[in-house]
């Protein structure tokens, strides 16, 4: 689609821009200029206006997006994820994911990394909302699958094709650590490290080409990251850090804090200093796509046209501070108009295009269905230990 897109403030190039006209063609930023564009009388959209601003679309490295609507509960140990997860179908899982990838889109991230225990349906549910999937086959974490090899190879069949590989592997357990480098040297795909992996008892010749440690300051091995230029994927909200995370260029994590707002997240990382707010916008943009090897999270020609243009004409989207433009995104960025995946329209007017409210009122029918079936669960095997 050939769109013609007006933005008083642009982020994501080399330096803020204003006043701009971007040209989007075959789903690609074809022009960025701040003279009217040429050759786009039949563009088949012409929005925006000098008091909007436009920004490339978001990123989050990892996110649980199943257990979305029972963040709050799992977050503050008021229910167990895994007894969630064991009275729930596959349609339960697409449902509970298209509610969760709802929130993501009206939130602005555009591509996703997920690390869920059934990854086909909620691949399915964030395609249908109009969102990049990019599933991670978790292996030695407690929601991994019996047989990772096999389920790695199914999704990465079904998932991946030539020029984008939308599947990874996420490492939880030190001691796979060999057979999970071997896939991912041989099928030249990305790893998510968890904390609980210590990347510095390895060679760095031992370590695939593409590692992604997740965790800030609370890694042991952040000296050995430093070192060898190794990724880094951060929780503003779950970490604690005495130190600027600058000089490692971190993408952001969502996981699944109470928020579920990227945005919020990189608010916390920049009122606590662990980034600028240039930097922090920067974690969710260009440095996140670029540790998945992305064309996407710039303002550039021929990059992946992933944009999201927010409006500021009243309070509390106010005001567009032409001196101050990261901070007018990170801290009164509420009114998303719209949002451009591979350059077509996946929400607009506030509205998402490709789901609507009887999407979300099934979600959450099934929702109060699993809350019953938990309960009668948790009901019989209490019962059956007080008949032991």
């Amino acid at each position: 689609m050939k769109s013609i897109i007006r933005a008083g403030i642009a982020l994501g190039a080399d330096n803020p821009l204003k006043k701009v006209y971007v040209g989007v063609d075959e789903g690609k930023i074809e022009v960025v200029s701040n003279e009217e564009l040429t050759g786009y009388e039949d563009a088949e959209l012409d929005i925006g206006g000098w008091d909007r601003l436009l920004s490339p679309g978001f990123i989050s490295i990892h996110t649980f997006i199943t257990l979305y609507p029972f963040r709050f509960r799992i977050f503050y140990g008021k229910i167990n994820a895994n007894d969630l997860l064991s009275v729930m179908s596959n349609n339960d899982v697409y449902h509970l994911a298209l509610l969760g990838a709802y929130h993501l889109l009206r939130s602005g991230v555009t591509t996703v990394v997920f690390s869920d225990k059934h990854p086909d349906p909620v691949a399915r549910a964030v395609t249908n909302v109009g969102l990049r999937p990019i599933i991670a086959i978790p292996v030695g974490c407690n929601n991994s699958p019996d047989d990772w090899e096999k389920e790695f190879k199914a999704m990465y069949n079904r998932w991946s094709h030539s020029g984008s590989n939308n599947v990874i592997l996420k490492l939880c357990d030190q001691s796979l650590s060999k057979e999970v480098f071997d896939v991912a040297k041989n099928t030249n795909i990305a790893v998510l490290v968890e904390r609980t992996v210590n990347l510095s008892s390895f060679r760095k010749d031992e370590l695939p080409e593409n590692v992604i440690a997740l965790g800030g300051g609370s890694r042991n091995d952040l000296d050995y990251i430093k070192k060898y230029k190794i990724y880094l994927s951060f929780t503003p909200s779950l970490e604690i850090s005495r130190f600027p995370l600058s000089e490692y260029k971190p993408s952001l994590a969502l996981d699944l804090v109470p928020s579920f707002d990227i945005r919020q997240e990189i608010a916390l990382a920049s009122t606590r200093l662990m980034l600028t707010p240039e930097e922090a916008f920067r974690s969710i943009t260009i440095w996140g796509h670029q540790q998945l090897g992305l064309n996407a999270g710039y303002l550039g020609n021929n990059s992946d046209a992933d944009l999201i243009i927010y409006e500021y004409r009243e309070p509390p989207a106010f005001p567009l501070d032409y001196n101050s433009p990261y901070e007018s995104l990170i801290y009164s960025g509420y009114n998303i108009e719209t949002v451009f995946v591979g350059g077509e329209s996946v929400l607009d007017g506030g509205v998402p295009l490709n789901v609507g409210l009887k999407d979300v009122e099934e979600g959450l029918r099934r929702v109060e269905e699993i809350d019953k079936r938990l309960g009668e669960r948790i009901r019989s095997l209490e019962k059956s230990r007080d008949n032991r």
